[in-house]
């Protein structure tokens, strides 16, 4: 409710109570609390509206003041068709003489409270001999923090081609503004796992469970957790409207053996080293297994003509016991670090390990 139709309800009212007063109907300490319960009626939907304060133009370069006021009064007049209320520039400095220089958070906080906005509007404008860029960033008055904003340019235009940019920017904060005022729009996303990151267009907004207010429209909805298949959706928010989602993510298939195969690999492996080195001992000794090594099979001297061979039972069984202990001792240590991974988030101990034909490789911080 403006401020004329808050003076019209002040005139009813006040004929009605003089009706009344003038006729006995009503004494007059009733009639100042009618009087009273109509500006609290009145100012109260002023309250709870949105206001946005809007901080004098900045300008990097050369512009007279004749075009800052036009570029300006492009943006207030933009602004000023939406269904909020704002403060004029003139307004914002009386309130807050430091809001000339204002380009931090703090700063917007500060203005926000001093002018009662719930959001700030500022403009900037770099000149370039003929080229204009025109950025407009809408903030939240509460945290300071950017909400929504407007860049255009143009090259080799005048300030009427400005004009036209800061009238393009100031129609997309007052879009942006009309949604606000229809109330938070709301996602609410879970998980199954839960703690998972979640992104919404592409930036990071918080862990599974998550409650978050949103402007409407497209958003691009993307849940992750280490070990499992992101998921990625597009949702459409409406103004004004709670969105419920539910994520649920699927692990990562390994491509290693499950633990008990470890052990197997672990043992086969160590038991392939034994024999390996049995065959290496007897390796150029005497072969006297079933009196091989007797009758003819002595020479003059009664020495074993036939000894033992065995240089590629050696090699052989070596190469296939060190694959089966690496590949073994690989499966043991990442099945353990899934039991232990919020240990090892916090710096313990990591392995990651990749299985190829011919090879297995073992990478991490031990």
């Amino acid at each position: 409710m403006n401020l004329r139709d808050v003076r019209a309800w002040h005139r009813i009212w006040a004929i009605a109570v003089g009706l009344a007063v003038a006729t006995g109907g009503v004494a007059p300490s009733a009639a100042a609390r009618l009087v009273e319960g109509a500006e609290a009626a009145a100012a109260e939907p002023a309250t709870a509206a949105l206001r946005a304060a809007i901080l004098p133009l900045s300008v990097e370069g050369e512009l007279s003041e004749v075009d800052r006021e036009a570029l300006l009064g492009e943006l207030v007049g933009g602004l000023q068709r939406g269904s909020f209320a704002i403060v004029p520039p003139a307004d914002v400095v009386a309130a807050d003489k430091d809001a000339i220089e204002c380009a931090a958070e703090k700063c917007y906080r500060r203005v926000a409270k001093s002018t009662d906005a719930t959001h700030v509007v500022r403009a900037r404008v770099v000149v370039k001999d003929r080229d204009y860029d025109v950025r407009v960033e809408l903030v939240d008055g509460a945290t300071g923090a950017v909400v929504a904003k407007s860049e255009e340019g143009c090259e080799i235009c005048g300030v009427v081609d400005a004009g036209s940019l800061m009238a393009s920017a100031a129609a997309t904060l007052r879009t942006k503004l009309d949604a606000l005022a229809k109330g938070p729009s709301v996602l609410s996303i879970k998980s199954d796992p839960g703690d998972a990151e979640v992104t919404v267009d592409g930036q990071i907004v918080g862990v599974t469970p998550l409650e978050r207010p949103v402007i409407g429209g497209k958003k691009i909805v993307r849940v992750s957790k280490e070990g499992y298949i992101a998921v990625e959706r597009e949702v459409t928010v409406v103004d004004g409207v709670a969105e419920e989602l539910a994520f649920t993510l699927e692990k990562v298939p390994s491509r290693l053996p499950k633990r008990p195969w470890g052990w197997v690999s672990l043992g086969i492996g160590i038991a392939g080293v034994g024999a390996a080195a049995t065959f290496a001992v007897l390796d150029d000794r005497k072969f006297s297994v079933g009196g091989a090594c007797s009758g003819d099979n002595k020479d003059a001297e009664g020495d074993c003509k036939r000894l033992w061979d065995t240089e590629w039972i050696v090699l052989g069984t070596s190469l296939a016991a060190a694959t089966l202990v690496t590949l073994g001792a690989a499966v043991l240590l990442t099945t353990s670090g899934k039991r232990g991974r919020k240990k090892a988030a916090k710096g313990k101990a990591t392995a990651k390990v990749g299985v190829g034909v011919g090879s297995v490789s073992v990478r991490g911080r031990f």
